[in-house]
């Protein structure tokens, strides 16, 4: 049974105090890492940045946000879906910022970065990765999670007003859940058998869609989606989903969609939340199929796309026909991973 590509590796780190990172210090920072400002001035040098596939085009139009290594470490970009106009909204040569997901109203993108150790002024132990929030510019980045740990896969609830994320703070893998007003954090679930990771907040607020590897098969330990019921903090298993990660909501919240571990390469699959019925969404017998993310008009499935799962890797961006799970439409080519897209609400 292949792993779950991108899964969170366990590190340590050290306690810190918050920080808010202003526009001006986040150019500070970008000059002590790389020599130059990150303010889009002509004088900085050119760096790599994905590229859109040629000929490009497009049936829809939208704003994705994803997380690419095409310069080295990974960073933020977004991409204009209906002219293929990449931008990069995040820079330094030493950190890592990944896992961007646009807020409800579209304009906030929280993300993961280990960027305090680093800079001007770094902080000590080792460089754990933290949520951080930025305007949909790239501007304003605030720091919101400082506990030691690292904080993976920000999640952002209905109203705007908290992020829900998963942490090895305090064991293998639990949910959390932080204000972004005031980084107040609740604890979601404790000692998750499997890690709780990859969550995914459904439009109503009322449940998380996650993934732990709770199923025994053989000597190994497989992947499947439960839910979690926030008022209660009940947690219960999904039917029939052996092998299933990378939870992502539909719009109205009555489907589910995740990868699916069982067949190689992996496929996407899409399930009736009420029925339980599953269908195939996506699948591709030469390619790797992860991280779905449907559009918010529901005719649409952003993805990473590789000929190879862990080995080499070349993650590309690309949408899928929510109602023809055969018409695929390149996005993104060429070297890097683009991994983890986002739309930005309507």
């Amino acid at each position: 049974m292949a792993g779950c590509a991108g899964e969170p590796s366990p590190a340590a780190g050290s306690p810190r105090e918050a920080e808010t990172e202003t526009e001006a210090e986040a150019a500070t920072a970008d000059r002590s890492a790389e020599g130059h400002v990150s303010d889009g001035s002509a004088s900085r040098p050119a760096q790599p940045q994905p590229q859109a596939s040629q000929p490009y085009q497009s049936v829809t139009s939208g704003m994705l946000v994803f997380q690419s290594d095409v310069a080295g470490r990974p960073k933020i970009f977004t991409i204009d879906v209906a002219n293929g106009q990449v931008r990069q909204l995040t820079r330094g040569t030493d950190w890592r910022d990944e896992s961007p997901r646009w807020s409800p109203d579209g304009q906030w993108i929280a993300f993961t970065s280990n960027r305090a150790h680093y800079g001007a002024q770094p902080e000590g132990g080792t460089p754990d990765l933290d949520v951080y929030v930025m305007r949909a510019d790239g501007t304003q980045v605030r720091r919101i999670t400082t506990d030691a740990g690292n904080d993976h896969d920000p999640s952002w609830t209905p109203d705007g007003q908290a992020l829900v994320f998963s942490s090895d703070r305090a064991s293998r893998g639990d949910l959390y859940r932080v204000r972004v007003a005031d980084g107040h954090t609740d604890r979601l679930t404790t000692n998750f058998v499997g890690r709780a990771i990859m969550p995914a907040v459904s439009p109503d607020g009322r449940t998380v869609a996650f993934a732990a590897q709770t199923l025994r098969v053989g000597a190994f330990w497989n992947f499947q989606v439960h839910l979690l019921e926030v008022a209660s903090g009940r947690t219960t298993p999904v039917p029939a989903s052996g092998g299933a990660c990378w939870p992502a909501w539909s719009p109205d919240g009555r489907r589910l969609y995740n990868v699916q571990l069982e067949v190689e390469p992996s496929a996407i699959q899409r399930r009736d939340v009420s029925t339980g019925e599953v269908r195939l969404a996506h699948a591709n017998p030469t390619l790797w199929s992860y991280y779905p993310r449907v559009s918010p008009d529901g005719q649409w499935l952003a993805l990473s796309l590789s000929p190879e799962h862990h080995d080499g890797e070349n993650w590309d961006l690309a949408l899928v026909s929510t109602s023809d799970p055969a018409r695929r439409l390149p996005l993104t080519t060429g070297p890097g991973n683009d991994r983890l897209p986002d739309w930005r609400p309507r």
